[in-house]
């Protein structure tokens, strides 16, 4: 996920893509957008609106994070700099067969 919009020290609320199955309680993990490598910030989902992507977060945040409404890859040479989100809550699953018996 990224953010579509930029956020500020304090800020309680985020704005990322909309339609997704965020619920009350995931973990989110906001990266760092600045030179500061520990500038991130872990917070809970308070609530979240999937037809406009904003999310009510459990508490206020501690760094200013980068995001914008369009990607920044056509300025920035294929590199798309809006702040990354992750969700810290679900597991994935990754479910192969066996291919050729070589176990993997």
């Amino acid at each position: 996920m990224r953010l579509r919009a930029e956020v500020h020290r304090n800020d309680s609320q985020i704005l990322i893509d909309s339609g997704l199955d965020l619920v009350p309680g995931d973990r989110l993990a906001l990266l760092p957008t600045s030179y500061a490598q520990d500038a991130r910030d872990d917070v809970f989902v308070s609530s979240y609106d999937s037809s406009t992507g904003l999310v009510t977060l459990n508490t206020s945040l501690n760094y200013y994070h980068f995001g914008a409404a369009e990607s920044t890859a056509s300025k920035y040479r294929g590199v798309d700099i809006r702040g990354e989100v992750l969700l810290l809550t679900r597991n994935v699953l990754i479910e192969g067969y066996d291919e050729e018996a070589w176990g993997c």
